[in-house]
């Protein structure tokens, strides 16, 4: 939460503290080191600070890759719908006049929490963006769930990720790409990539062109009774019970 007023973030506290764990910064400068070092669910900010406006910060969060899947909710005195485009135009999320409804802001902020959860979930059941609807992720995100999934696919007969080579091959640093993964996905990158895995066998199953056996050589698994067990764990049913359904 970021606003200058001491007054208003004490009120805006007092109002989320018994639902979120609020941070509170006072501009945006060190609101956007807060964010860097915590990595929150989503920002809710003020738009007239001192040197650096609630735009300015939404721009920065949106521009950086780390960062841009965290939902940023402005809220606003000013009230005119060129204010409320401008907020839309620089990547934010929702837009809040004051005066509010505290309920209207405990349930947008609500909203936005579950549809990244949304994200979330359909991301650990896909296997490609082609899948995905267009929009549910922001176009730079979008681009690094593309180059993530084929690169999984390239390393799919590989027990282990690689994290260095993907790290390498889309040029982002490892802390990056951890907290990128694990902000989108909600899972660390090898908890993530075995999902994938899992995923693709259960398509693979599904295409009926291959034996189980070679399905979990082609994934990866180093044994058939770890490949059973980890798919039963994920799908809830053995890989022949899954062949056999359709």
């Amino acid at each position: 939460m970021v606003d200058d007023d001491t007054e208003v973030s004490h009120y805006l506290k007092t109002l989320l503290s018994p639902w979120y764990q609020v941070i509170c910064r006072f501009d945006a400068n060190s609101a956007l080191k807060a964010i860097g070092e915590e990595l929150p669910d989503l920002v809710l900010s003020d738009v007239v600070m001192p040197d650096k406006t609630g735009y300015q910060l939404c721009r920065e969060i949106k521009e950086d890759l780390q960062l841009c899947h965290i939902p940023v909710v402005l809220v606003t005195a000013k009230a005119t719908v060129q204010n409320q485009v401008e907020g839309l135009n620089c990547g934010a999320d929702a837009y809040v006049t004051k005066p509010f409804e505290p309920s209207y802001l405990l349930a947008l902020i609500r909203s936005q929490l579950e549809n990244r959860e949304k994200v979330r979930n359909l991301l650990g059941k896909a296997t490609q963006t082609d899948n995905i609807e267009e929009n549910i992720l922001s176009p730079q995100d979008n681009a690094f769930m593309t180059d993530l999934y084929r690169l999984m696919e390239d390393e799919l007969s590989n027990p282990e990720l690689d994290v260095a080579r993907m790290t390498e091959m889309m040029k982002i640093s490892r802390t990056k790409f951890y907290y990128k993964v694990k902000g989108l996905t909600g899972e660390n990158p090898s908890v993530f990539f075995k999902t994938y895995k899992l995923n693709r066998t259960a398509e693979l199953i599904s295409e009926g062109k291959y034996t189980v056996s070679e399905i979990a050589d082609m994934t990866g698994f180093n044994t058939l009774s770890h490949f059973s067990k980890s798919f039963k764990k994920q799908f809830g049913t053995s890989p022949s019970e899954y062949k056999g359904r359709d």
